[in-house]
């Protein structure tokens, strides 16, 4: 995909998110899928998703930037602009989930320090600062000093963003699916995942069009089969962890993503889509398209982990959660046109931002071979 094809369709779903961004204002939450029994839909699973990617890539980049390994050092510019943009993408997206964005303004005066949703804005908005301060030396500035003290900053405080947003759906006692002290340490792990496999993707399109080769795509892509594996291994652990006991509300959520009504979307796309075959293109084939192929499949795969993540955890009425195990009636979700519109949004929002950037702004790796 050249830079020309890249450009429209980023401009086309912006587009389709404006509309269903200004339907969203007009109609408020009654344009959502949602309901009072289902509150969190697709906006908090793309939420997830853009704001772990920034997280992963700041994690990646790093390992250039704060810890000095080789070839990392020399996609810190573009990954610390990718970081921000995805960043973004997910609080535009978030924001416009929430029926009254100007009422969190009132959580500067307001703050409830045991809220775990608190910390996770928070923390997300002191990380944004620090990724804004690396920019503006690293790429800027071009003071390498100053830049790497900000990307040890930011390198911290990612980690304690991504573990938070997982602590607020592993604090949530009323829902067992979600509750767990692993689902933080789960949080920073798909994290690193998805952080390599936005590198892997983007790096590629990059040498393609610019007729280069680096180091960078082949050791991403080995980082990323180790993190794929760690990732199945967890995933399939947690799904058995979900069934034993028969616990009510988290045996009957596990069950409906083995063979319930989101074993499609579990099976199909989160383990095989965005796992299991990412995992065996990069063990098997050794080419960059392979890689690509590989990135592609799992940035999917990951979209989808989302999404189920959120829906199991909600899928149980709470009213049989406290009950002995009974046949569970589970409830339905579909995301709305609008819902779906505003999603694109955050798509379109990120290839038209870090298209200008690269553009406007000298993000090239310092080595580069023709091929």
């Amino acid at each position: 995909m050249n830079q020309k094809t890249g450009l429209v369709l980023s401009a086309i779903l912006t587009a389709i998110g404006a509309i269903g961004a200004v339907t969203l204002l007009i109609k408020g939450h009654g344009a959502m899928g949602t309901t009072h029994q289902f509150p969190w839909g697709i906006f908090i699973s793309a939420y997830v998703f853009f704001v772990l990617i920034g997280s992963g890539l700041c994690l990646i980049s790093s390992l250039g930037c704060v810890f000095g390994l080789e070839p990392f050092t020399r996609l810190t510019r573009r990954a610390v602009v990718l970081a921000m943009i995805t960043l973004m993408a997910g609080f535009l997206i978030m924001g416009l989930e929430t029926p009254q964005p100007l009422h969190m303004i009132y959580m500067l005066f307001c703050p409830n320090f045991s809220a775990a949703i608190f910390w996770m804005g928070s923390l997300y908005g002191v990380y944004l600062i620090f990724l804004a301060g690396e920019f503006w030396y690293l790429i800027l500035q071009n003071n390498a000093g100053k830049a790497h003290k900000f990307g040890i900053l930011a390198f911290f405080t990612a980690l304690a963003a991504s573990s938070n947003l997982g602590a607020v759906f592993g604090f949530l006692h009323a829902r067992p699916y979600w509750e767990g002290a692993y689902m933080p340490i789960y949080f920073i792990l798909t994290a690193f995942l998805s952080g390599s496999a936005a590198i892997i993707v983007l790096y590629y399109l990059l040498e393609k069009k610019n007729g280069t080769v680096s180091s960078i795509l082949p050791v991403t892509a080995k980082l990323m089969a180790l993190l794929l594996s760690i990732t199945l291994f967890f995933t399939l652990w947690k799904l058995l962890t979900g069934l034993y006991g028969d616990i009510p509300g988290k045996a009957a959520a596990s069950a409906a993503l083995l063979s319930g009504p989101y074993a499609l979307h579990f099976w199909g796309m989160e383990i095989g889509v965005g796992l299991v075959a990412p995992l065996f293109l990069l063990l098997m084939k050794r080419s960059r398209p392979a890689m690509f192929s590989a990135a592609v499949l799992s940035l999917v795969g990951i979209f989808f982990m989302r999404y189920n993540l959120v829906m199991a955890g909600q899928i149980v009425p709470l009213e049989v959660i406290d009950q002995s195990p009974l046949p569970v009636s589970y409830l339905a979700y579909s995301p709305s046109w609008v819902e779906l519109a505003v999603v694109c949004l955050g798509f379109g929002f990120v290839g038209l931002a870090y298209l200008f950037a690269e553009k406007r702004l000298n993000l090239a790796p310092t080595e580069e071979s023709p091929t």
